[in-house]
């Protein structure tokens, strides 16, 4: 189907003002003129890394990727920049150690800085959890940093949750790390009686 102006410049060689040549090439610089406007007035797309440089993103279950630790808030949350420059929150997966406000919570916090603050890692994403951040394995140079925090008697097996979601293997590593932090009172366990971290939260949530 002719465009209005094809048909104007089709018109004008019938009636003899310009030449069939004339038309032709007049017909070619319109068809260009119009791919120019179609560049112009098209927004150019981000390319995926650089749409992601510096924002939060959340990466789906089942992915994997390389970055570098940036922050470490308690001794099962950090953040963590990746190789395209996108930032992601982390809960480690599979532990649960103590809040920064209670017993022994600062010294595995520091415990997980000296693993991996600064360092490049592999995150391994099992989940996202309710409040957006991914759940997830950290693999340092070979070491898996999450039971690592439970060997140091940084954390605790997260059985609930655990013994719902976790391959069987992994499940029976954490399940020994943690029999044997107790047993050889490491860590948090040099402590009578430590205090649950879930249940340091539900004290807190009863007392509001």
């Amino acid at each position: 189907m002719f465009q209005p102006k094809m048909l104007l410049l089709w018109l004008a060689a019938a009636l003899g003002v310009f030449s069939l040549p004339e038309v032709k090439e007049a017909q070619k610089w319109l068809h260009r003129a119009q791919a120019w406007a179609r560049q112009i007035e098209r927004p150019q797309a981000e390319t995926p890394r650089k749409a992601a440089r510096g924002r939060t993103v959340q990466a789906e279950a089942g992915r994997r990727y390389e970055g570098r630790v940036t922050a470490v808030h308690d001794g099962d949350t950090v953040r963590v920049t990746d190789r395209d420059g996108a930032k992601h929150k982390i809960r480690l997966a599979y532990i649960d150690a103590p809040e920064t406000g209670q017993a022994f919570g600062t010294a595995s916090r520091d415990m997980l800085r000296n693993l991996v603050l600064d360092k490049t890692v592999e995150v391994r994403v099992a989940d996202v959890d309710q409040y957006g951040r991914e759940v997830a394995y950290l693999v340092s140079d070979g070491l898996d940093v999450n039971r690592r925090q439970i060997e140091s008697g940084a954390a605790w097996h997260y059985v609930s949750i655990a013994k719902r979601q976790q391959a069987k293997a992994d499940f029976a590593a954490y399940s020994a790390a943690e029999a044997a932090a107790r047993a050889g009172r490491t860590g948090l366990w040099q402590a009578r009686s430590p205090f649950a971290p879930w249940q340091f939260r539900r004290q807190a949530r009863e007392r509001q």
